[in-house]
C-alpha cells in the first residue's frame, strides 16, 4: 500500500514518517504539516482536525524499531551553529509568566508540589543554536492530560498561546474539544523562538501520558524536518532547518554521520514525565547528512526504514 504528498495550504513544517512496510496519507486540516505517512506495525494513529485552523495532532506511533524519516526541503542558505548545554544566552520571556532557561533540557516552568496540573505547562527547551548571528531556540510546552471537565478550558488556554503569535488560528469549540478529548493523552506544543521572539509555524500534538505507553513502542522513535519549505515558498518557524526527533524509553543512543566524516551523537533531551525524549539536530552549511543509527539500551542497532533526515 503506497500513498503520495498531499500538499497543504500555507504548510510550512513537513513531516513525513516514512516506514518500509505499508504507507498511508494522513491529512490533518491546516496546521503546518505537508503529510504523514505512516506504515507497518501501528498502534495508534489518530487524526483531529479543529475547526478552522486549529489542530490537535496525535503522535503517530511507529511499528517497533522502526524510524521516521523526511524528504528535507532546501534551506535558506543561512548558517547554523549548534550551542552545547549550558552555552551563553539569557533568560528569554516565551510567554507571560514564563522565564526560559538557556539550557537546553532545563524546564522553564514546573509546579512545585510534582502534581500535573493540566493548566499549568512544562516548558523545555529542546535545542539551541544561533543563526547568521541570531540566537534560535526549539521549545516544547507539554500540558499533562486533562480530565474531561477540564478538558475545553486547557484547549483554550492552548489556543491563547498560539493565538497570541499567529492570529489566523481559530479558537476551538467545547463540542469538539469533548468530542475528542483523549484521557491517557498529555497535549504537547513544539514553538521556535528566535532571538527570544516566538515565531510561527508551531506545532501541536499529544504523547502518550506517563504509564501510558504501550510497551511495544518503547524501542520506536519517529520524527520530520522543521525549517524553510521550498514547496510553498514561505519561510518556515526558522531560517534553517532541524531534524526533530521522539524517541521511546528503550532508545538508548542516536548517532549521526555527516558527509565530511564527522560523527555527531545528540544527547536526548527529557521533557518533564513523558515516556518520550527529545532529539534535535540542525543543518550544517554544505553538508548532508549521510546516515542515521539507533540502538537499543543494550548498544543492539535498530532499524532506520531508510531514514533521510538532512541529507538532501
Amino acid at each position: 500500500m503506497t500513498a503520495g504528498n498531499n500538499e497543504m495550504p500555507g504548510a510550512d513544517m513537513a513531516v513525513e514518517l516514512g516506514l518500509a512496510a505499508a504507507a498511508a496519507d494522513v491529512k490533518i486540516g491546516s496546521v503546518p504539516v505537508e503529510g504523514i505517512l505512516a506504515g507497518g506495525r501501528r498502534i495508534r494513529n489518530r487524526r483531529r482536525t479543529v475547526v478552522g485552523a486549529l489542530a490537535l495532532a496525535s503522535v503517530v506511533a511507529l511499528g517497533s524499531g522502526a524510524m521516521a524519516g523526511l524528504n528535507g526541503f532546501a534551506g535558506s542558505g543561512s548558517t547554523a551553529q549548534a550551542l552545547p548545554a549550558g552555552g551563553s544566552g539569557g533568560a528569554l520571556p516565551l510567554v507571560p509568566g514564563a522565564e526560559a532557561s538557556a539550557v537546553p533540557g532545563a524546564a522553564a516552568t514546573t509546579t512545585a508540589t510534582g502534581v500535573r496540573d493540566p493548566l499549568k505547562p512544562v516548558r523545555v527547551m529542546i535545542g539551541q543554536g544561533t543563526v547568521d548571528g541570531k540566537e534560535w531556540q526549539l521549545w516544547e510546552a507539554l500540558w499533562p492530560v486533562a480530565p474531561q471537565g477540564q478538558a475545553y478550558a486547557q484547549a483554550v488556554a492552548v489556543w491563547e498561546e498560539r493565538h497570541a503569535v499567529d492570529p489566523s488560528i481559530e479558537k476551538p469549540t467545547e463540542a469538539f474539544v469533548q468530542q475528542y478529548w483523549q484521557p491517557t493523552e498529555d497535549v504537547v506544543n513544539t514553538y521556535a523562538t528566535l532571538d527570544g521572539v516566538r515565531q510561527k509555524y508551531d506545532r501541536q500534538g499529544s504523547y502518550p501520558a506517563p504509564g501510558h505507553l504501550d510497551p511495544r513502542m518503547a524501542n520506536t522513535f519517529s520524527g520530520g524536518v522543521l525549517g524553510p519549505s521550498a514547496k510553498s515558498g514561505t519561510p518556515g518557524p526558522l531560517p534553517i532547518r532541524l531534524a526533530v526527533l521522539a524517541i521511546g524509553p528503550d532508545v538508548g543512543k542516536v548517532v549521526v554521520n555527516w558527509s565530511d566524516g564527522g560523527v555527531a551523537e545528540p544527547k536526548p533531551v527529557v521533557v518533564e514525565d513523558s515516556p518520550y525524549r527529545m532529539v534535535v539536530v540542525p543543518e550544517r552549511v554544505g553538508l548532508k547528512v549521510t546516515a542515521w543509527h539507533f540502538f537499543d539500551k543494550n548498544g543492539v542497532a535498530l532499524p532506520d526504514a531508510g531514514t533521510r533526515l538532512l541529507s538532501e
